[in-house]
């Protein structure tokens, strides 16, 4: 039955919880992921009476938590997306920076070793600008191998951060399922109400989830949610999670991410996972193969205006360039690195040699062994789709026998440029001389082709030693400028949307401080109708005494 004292009583808890919900939210202002909470007041049924319903008071009917479920799912979305955009525009600045540096990338050097052929066509007989040529050779292959062992230690750099988020995102998916398991036990001890704290933390876990790979999430029924990967891998089921996994099949440092077991390294994308693989696919892979063509380009061509000249004895000229240990053991056009996966179960052995420099682009294969019997593909692993070897300026040729699932890595010139050294170091052997010449000749037909080599067409397209160098230094620069373009837009975007989530769920110390003032007031409203009623009791207990 409503009294006064009831009613006071239900006022003053009221106002408790709520008084205590606005100091949950002052302390948690500074919390990440923290939603703002209410004490939401509701009337308590009336009790009807001859004179009409008389009121009986207030209760909190549940402490509610802010927030936009679409607005959470933009909040994902954005950190997914700024994850990769931080990932790849720091590889694709550092690539950049490497090539395009006086200090650091090869033009200096390129530049050298052309003016000095160009000298020693002046004057091909003095053994001073022999000894330059051999010098400013020398200066090329330094630091073009210099140029390739820093663009190495970016992809094993690479390697490594992979293996380490891959690490973190694992972690995370364990601790979201466990909040699944918390989550859904929280509805059922607090008969249905939520757990505002641990929807808080699941959230949380989404961004931080996102900010590492892109996914979609399904709601659970009991406020848990599934988690996938952009492409439909599971990794977070109910209270279960599937960690993903790292390898190294080839033991190159070139790693690959598993579900299950299966290699899914070309199905991912978006966070810092799918910013690193990107980086890897469009940025370092890109640039060791195009600096290697260099290195190969220049040995080959060099090559063949050196053996057809003459040196400064009379005898014809030998290779200038080689590559492979010791020097010279391996051709310009044998370069090609293939390895067998760890995996693979067949006999089958790979070789490969460069077919066609015209044809050569700048990517790198995959030679896989599928069916029954098992048939060889080859794949650009930067498009994903077959290709035809013969296209690609590519002379493969495979003995044995493949098994199912057998993999063959194939770098037609990313490791070339580590490898080019200068075959000769007696200036008198320099061919400066053209076919027939004399010894001591001054002839310098031979020494003016080596000085215009890097103005003839050698490559695709008509393409040259020094526009390929161009076209390598431009290419890195284009994509270190959009790269970073899309992460100033996407920062910009990740902060909008996240002061509008601020806006919705975060928590505003000015409006905790006019609730907590009007709690206050209410909460001391409420005591006074209780100290009234007591007075009023008093005066009854002092009547019938």
């Amino acid at each position: 039955m409503p009294d006064m004292l009831n009613i006071g009583s239900s006022a003053l808890l009221s106002y408790k919880r709520a008084l205590d919900t606005v100091s949950n939210n002052i302390a948690n202002a500074n919390t990440p992921g923290y939603s703002r909470q209410r004490a939401e007041l509701v009337t308590q049924a009336g009790q009807p009476t001859g004179a009409g319903t008389i009121g009986n008071g207030v209760r909190v009917a549940t402490i509610s938590r802010s927030g936009d479920a679409l607005l959470q799912v933009r909040v994902q979305s954005d950190a997914s997306a700024l994850g990769r955009a931080q990932q790849y525009a720091n590889y694709a600045g550092r690539v950049d920076q490497l090539l395009s540096d006086p200090a650091t990338g090869i033009n200096n050097q390129l530049k050298g070793f052309f003016d000095a052929a160009n000298a020693l066509s002046q004057d091909p007989s003095n053994m001073t600008l022999r000894q330059q040529f051999l010098g400013g050779a020398e200066a090329l292959t330094s630091k073009l191998g210099a140029t390739q062992a820093q663009l190495d230690a970016m992809d094993a750099e690479l390697g490594s951060r992979l293996g380490n988020t891959v690490d973190e995102l694992n972690s995370m998916t364990r601790a979201l399922a466990e909040v699944n398991r918390q989550i859904t036990d929280g509805y059922a001890r607090g008969g249905g109400n939520a757990p505002n704290d641990l929807l808080d933390k699941r959230d949380e876990l989404l961004n931080e989830i996102s900010a590492r790979i892109g996914i979609t999430t399904a709601a659970q029924d009991g406020g848990g949610v599934n988690v996938f990967t952009a492409t439909g891998q599971p990794l977070v089921l109910g209270f279960e999670s599937t960690p993903l996994g790292i390898g190294d099949p080839y033991n190159t440092g070139r790693v690959e991410i598993t579900h299950l077991g299966s290699n899914i390294t070309n199905e991912l994308s978006g966070g810092a996972i799918g910013g690193l693989l990107d980086a890897r696919r469009e940025v370092l892979d890109p640039a060791r193969a195009q600096l290697g063509r260099i290195a190969v380009g220049l040995a080959e061509a060099a090559n063949a205006v050196h053996e057809n000249g003459v040196d400064a004895t009379g005898a014809p000229g030998t290779a200038l360039f080689g590559f492979g240990t010791p020097p010279g053991s391996v051709s310009a056009l044998d370069t090609p690195a293939v390895v067998g996966a760890s995996s693979n179960t067949g006999n089958a052995t790979v070789s490969v040699a460069i077919d066609d420099l015209q044809k050569l682009g700048d990517s790198t294969f995959e030679l896989r062994f599928s069916g029954s019997p098992a048939t060889p593909k080859l794949f650009d692993l930067r498009s994903g789709q077959e290709v035809d070897p013969v296209a690609m300026g590519l002379d493969l040729s495979i003995s044995g026998t493949g098994s199912a699932g057998d993999r063959f890595l194939i770098e037609p010139s990313s490791r070339a440029a580590g490898g080019i050294s200068v075959l000769i170091s007696d200036p008198a052997q320099v061919a400066a001389a053209g076919a027939g010449s004399l010894a001591n000749s001054s002839d310098n037909r031979a020494a003016l082709e080596l000085a215009d080599l890097g103005n003839k067409a050698i490559f695709k397209n008509g393409g040259t030693l020094n526009k390929t160098h161009i076209d390598l230094v431009a290419n890195a620069g284009q994509r270190a400028l959009i790269a970073n373009q899309n992460l100033s837009a996407q920062t910009a975007i990740s902060q909008n949307t996240f002061a509008e989530r601020e806006s919705v769920a975060g928590v505003s110390l000015d409006e905790e401080a006019a609730d907590l003032i009007r709690y206050q007031q209410a909460y001391q409203a409420a005591a006074r109708v209780i100290q009234v009623s007591d007075t009023l009791f008093q005066t009854i207990l002092q009547a019938v005494r």
